[in-house]
């Protein structure tokens, strides 16, 4: 270490398009060419990121895998020693007791119980400690308490506290790795960056976290890593954007707005290759722009902030909106709804999508005359469409197939069609696998799915063959020729608030570093009380805050001393802590530390950046005039003096700019 400064372990910003997959893939090949006894490890957030990379690289000597992968695989060889089935009883004891115990008597707690009792014939903590032989990984959200099988988030925290009480695992990792990437640092949560900075530090190994904070679009990582991040070398820099334009290059940079972070245009792009220079358009009326850019610019991508908005774009939200409404598909469930609208081997899963996206694509298939095709579907699908009707034996099978086929395409077909309606029909024409259309109609979970109409599930068909509508979250990393980015709200989570993020962006200097900075401090404000009074925010009542009143207001008093002359808190906490100090009660409190009066800004920040980074040649946003009201000249003024064009379709009897 040299002037504090962490030489072995480097910190490589890496924005949008500066090739950093490729740079990664370069130094893993280069490094197993020089080091024959070496190992590498290379940490990706998903899977289709770890197959991106290990893509023609054939060595037992690098593992290309997510951080739940690898702890499963390598760190969970440690797990089923007794000292660490110990530390799961220490720190999961309690929770199991409360579940034993089910006080709220809940029905799925019962069940689960019953379960148990029925496999080892009693349920108390000696049995389930006893029958506890290792510690795994579930491959779920959820940590299934009484079989040791750990949720994605315990697993982490968990190894972090398996790491802390036994050092020997990070020496296991020094050991066995002498080069390790993480990449996609800013989307990793701090415990990971806290067990591979303290494996490798002071070690003759190289750690490289590799990423851009302008692109973290989820909310894994907590701010508790900052002070190690400015140890970190960063003498190593991608600053060259393989992408996009000179011209889309430097308004990036001037919404950034950090020159020790700029990036150049690559040489070989050119501002002539664009169609138009980049715009925004304020409108009253942003569907009828939608619609009018995908007319002018059919192969253009549109992106929307939200899921939901991004189904209702492809005339699917009816769909996606009721899904969103069952259970198994709510938030924190293995999968969630736009997995199981747009991915096979989740609607495969679904009993519902699993029977009508087969049939709708055997329909579509019968259209089209590929017949092999449709008997291949049939044969994988058997378990829920007869075989024997897609059996054909003799010429009459034959014939009497085309006409049950025939049949239901036009039905399919048919504008008002349900998907009820559909599936009954297909289901007497014996299409269908009694028992299990029996099994469908009896599951009330999908009652109102049956009534909505069948061209969404058609629509959802086409926008997969075809896909130009997507979301910020569901193209991080990807790039089109043309995108149009539909600028709005979002009062739904995940919560983007860009109106007020324009309104604050129109009239202060915003940097990422300065913004980042002020939301940890924030959050760190809401972590003190909620620890100091032992509960969230979201449960204290008025007794509880009198308890806590106090200690509350000191705490805050601090932060405001510490925050006055902050721009960001002017701009976004001011008016409601204001509030806070006239009426003195728990609901003014709780509306002055709602944490998206912070975050939802700086999301919406960050996803104006990764929306506009995602143009290689043709850049246009959509500005709701009602979002813009109070302050649209100001906004038209910072848009122009980073490079935008200004298209105003105002209100009648307005001025066009």
């Amino acid at each position: 270490m040299v002037d504090g400064i962490d030489n072995n372990i480097f910190l490589v910003n890496a924005p949008a398009g500066s090739g950093k997959t490729t740079w990664i893939r370069k130094e893993v090949e280069k490094h197993l060419l020089e080091n024959n006894g070496d190992n590498i490890l290379c940490i990706t957030y998903t899977n289709r990121a770890a197959e991106e990379l290990g893509r023609d690289i054939d060595s037992k000597r690098v593992f290309f895998g997510t951080i739940h992968s690898f702890i499963s695989s390598y760190i969970g060889s440690f797990f089923e020693h007794k000292a660490i089935i110990d530390l799961y009883w220490d720190i999961y004891k309690e929770k199991i007791h409360q579940r034993i115990n089910n006080e709220e008597n809940k029905e799925n707690i019962k069940e689960s119980n019953d379960r148990y009792i029925e496999k080892y014939g009693s349920l108390d903590l000696d049995t389930v400690y006893s029958n506890l032989t290792r510690i795994s990984y579930g491959e779920t959200p959820y940590t299934s308490l009484y079989y040791g099988a750990l949720g994605h988030d315990d697993l982490i925290s968990f190894t972090q506290k398996a790491v802390e009480r036994y050092p020997v695992i990070q020496k296991k990792i020094r050991d066995k790795y002498q080069m390790v990437f993480i990449d996609e640092y800013q989307d990793t949560a701090a415990e990971v960056l806290k067990l591979f900075y303290s494996s490798m530090k002071n070690s003759e190994g190289i750690l490289y976290l590799l990423g851009d904070k302008m692109q973290q679009i989820y909310k894994n990582y907590d701010g508790s890593f900052e002070d190690s991040f400015k140890r970190l070398n960063r003498s190593i820099r991608l600053g060259t954007n393989y992408r996009t334009t000179p011209y889309i290059v430097n308004i990036l940079n001037a919404i950034y707005n950090d020159d020790s972070l700029s990036q150049n245009a690559y040489e070989k792009n050119s501002n002539n290759q664009m169609l138009f220079r980049p715009y925004v358009i304020f409108t009253d009326n942003k569907e009828a722009v939608v619609a009018e850019f995908i007319h002018n610019y059919t192969d253009a991508l549109v992106l929307y902030l939200t899921n939901s908005d991004r189904f209702h774009g492809i005339g699917a939200g009816n769909l996606y909106d009721v899904y969103g409404e069952m259970d198994k598909y709510k938030y924190g469930a293995k999968y969630s709804v736009p997995d199981v609208l747009t991915k096979e081997e989740v609607w495969s899963e679904d009993i519902l999508l699993n029977v009508t996206f087969s049939l709708v694509n055997i329909c579509l298939l019968f259209k089209e005359e590929k017949y092999g095709d449709i008997f291949k579907i049939a044969r994988k699908k058997e378990k829920s469409l007869n075989r024997q009707s897609f059996t054909i034996s003799v010429h009459e099978n034959k014939k009497e197939l085309y006409d049950k086929l025939e049949a239901i395409l036009t039905i399919c077909l048919e504008p008002e069609t349900t998907i009820g309606y559909f599936l009954r029909i297909c289901n007497e024409k014996g299409l269908i696998i009694d028992e299990y259309y029996g099994k469908l109609m009896e599951d009330e979970s999908y009652q109102d799915a049956l009534s909505i109409k069948l061209s969404e599930v058609l629509s959802i068909k086409a926008y997969l063959d075809n896909p130009n509508i997507s979301t910020q979250h569901g193209v991080k990393g990807e790039s089109h020729d043309t995108v149009l980015f539909v600028a709005e709200n979002s009062t739904r989570a995940p919560f983007v608030y860009i109106a007020k993020f324009f309104e604050m962006w129109s009239k202060i200097n915003v940097t990422l570093g300065t913004f980042d900075e002020f939301y940890y401090d924030f959050l760190k404000l809401i972590n003190q009380i909620e620890d100091n009074c032992k509960m969230k925010l979201s449960e204290m009542r008025p007794p509880q805050y009198k308890e806590n009143e106090e200690v509350i207001d000191e705490y805050i008093r601090i932060f405001i001393e510490q925050h006055e002359s902050n721009e960001y808190y002017a701009a976004l906490l001011k008016s409601k802590f204001d509030e806070y100090s006239e009426k003195r009660n728990i609901t003014a409190l709780k509306a002055c530390l709602k944490e998206n009066n912070v975050y939802g800004v700086l999301s919406a920040y960050r996803l104006f950046y990764v929306g506009c980074s995602r143009a290689r040649r043709n850049l246009a946003i959509v500005v709701q005039n009602s979002d813009v009201g109070g302050f649209k000249a100001q906004l038209i003024n910072k848009l122009r003096s980073i490079g935008f064009d200004i298209k105003d379709r105002a209100p009648e009897g307005e001025q066009n700019e």
